[in-house]
């Protein structure tokens, strides 16, 4: 009786091509994800390294938009007004809540910051976008041809937030596109770990994208632009049949590699606090996919083709441990490269969203990077089944 050689090299050329499938398309994969995840870190690190200057700031409107957040701008606001800005600086407030505390907050504090302003949303608008309309209202009001969007449940950590955004503008640029960081707030459940994937993802395919001067969307909680390209657009008048898209499709109208520039470092980041996390990431993300329709195929085009790339490669590794049996050489191989490749790409990850300030995941990047393809489906799925939370009337 022959006893079967576990060991063996002596295996199919079926297995070898497996096995050589399987390390092309680790090769695809990483080629696609490591270059966006390095140069967003390289960002950061560029952008928290490079001095301040001392001169030449534009005169800057501060445009905060309010939906039931007076609980928070009573911290909010003086954060803003005593930012250290050496230029003309001013900040208005969009009420789009009159019934919470907001405006009687924004009217104790104007008697300290003689440049604090408030206006509202009408309360009848209907069939349109509230947040596009309190942005156009807040942006006609503004007096300074620069305005940087925020939210009103933003915290600001850093006293130079608007120096830094601001330094673009004055080497030139007519766009910033600055991040935001959430927290979790005190006594909240924390973000968990599939939404924490999810931030990160989205954030690294524009990020990575915008870095590479090929903008395609930004974020309203933390955004500057030109008046001038506003109306110049004619506002948001391309996405009047949706609620949202004024933070990506309208910055993918107004940006441009050469009129935009991105900034990253720990003083530019503003920080959205948020008391149920997990119930408002699906909404958005639902919100993204819905909009992302709009938007340039080939950077989602990229990221589904390395996730496409993570399913080949543990296809090829399974099928090349069962086509060369008896032997398990080729499970042995295929097993070394398996963990090479994630302890690689857990710790690219990891690194990146510790740069981004976002949650660290380590042990749980494989499966979510397997399970992503699926969870976009859900979304864009989901997102069409409810298109009404997501248009302003249906077409």
């Amino acid at each position: 009786m022959i006893e079967p050689q576990y060991y063996s090299l002596d295996v199919s050329a079926a297995a070898w091509w497996l096995l050589g499938a399987m390390a092309a398309c680790m090769a695809v994969a990483a080629c696609i994800m490591w270059p966006k995840l390095l140069r967003v870190r390289k960002q950061v690190a560029s952008d928290s390294e490079a001095p301040l200057p001392s001169e030449g700031y534009p005169s800057v409107s501060v445009i905060v938009y309010s939906q039931a957040a007076g609980h928070n701008l009573r911290t909010l606001l003086p954060q803003i007004l005593q930012q250290d800005y050496p230029s003309p600086m001013e900040v208005i407030v969009v009420n789009d809540e009159t019934d919470d505390d907001t405006e009687n907050i924004v009217s104790e504090l104007e008697i300290y910051y003689p440049n604090l302003y408030m206006t509202f949303a009408p309360e009848r608008s209907r069939s349109l976008s509230r947040r596009k309309l309190s942005f156009t209202l807040g942006i006609k009001a503004a007096r300074y041809e620069t305005v940087v969007l925020t939210d009103g449940n933003c915290r600001i950590a850093s006293p130079v937030w608007l120096r830094c955004m601001m330094r673009h503008v004055a080497a030139g640029a007519e766009v910033v596109l600055g991040y935001a960081e959430i927290r979790e707030a005190e006594g909240s459940r924390r973000l968990s770990r599939r939404f924490s994937w999810d931030r990160n993802r989205e954030s690294v395919r524009w990020l990575s994208r915008a870095i590479c001067g090929l903008p395609i969307r930004g974020t309203a909680l933390n955004l500057a632009y030109a008046r001038r390209l506003f109306f110049e657009h004619k506002g948001f008048s391309q996405t009047l049949h949706l609620k949202y898209g004024d933070d990506d499709v309208f910055v993918n109208e107004i940006a441009t590699g050469s009129n935009t520039a991105v900034e990253l470092s720990d003083d530019a980041r503003v920080i959205l606090v948020e008391s149920a996390p997990d119930r408002i990431a699906p909404v958005e993300r639902m919100r993204r996919e819905f909009t992302a329709r709009m938007l340039p195929r080939r950077p989602y085009l990229s990221m589904g083709l390395a996730s496409a790339m993570w399913w080949g490669w543990a296809g090829c590794g399974i099928a090349a441990s069962v086509v060369g049996l008896p032997s398990l050489v080729p499970a042995t191989f295929s097993l070394i490269l398996s963990l090479v490749f994630c302890f690689i790409a857990m710790t690219q990850w990891r690194r990146t969203a510790v740069a981004l300030g976002n949650r660290p995941l380590f042990w749980t990047v494989p499966w979510m990077a397997w399970a992503a393809p699926f969870r976009t489906l859900c979304y864009r799925i989901r997102g069409r089944r409810h298109r009404k939370q997501n248009l302003t009337h249906l077409i």
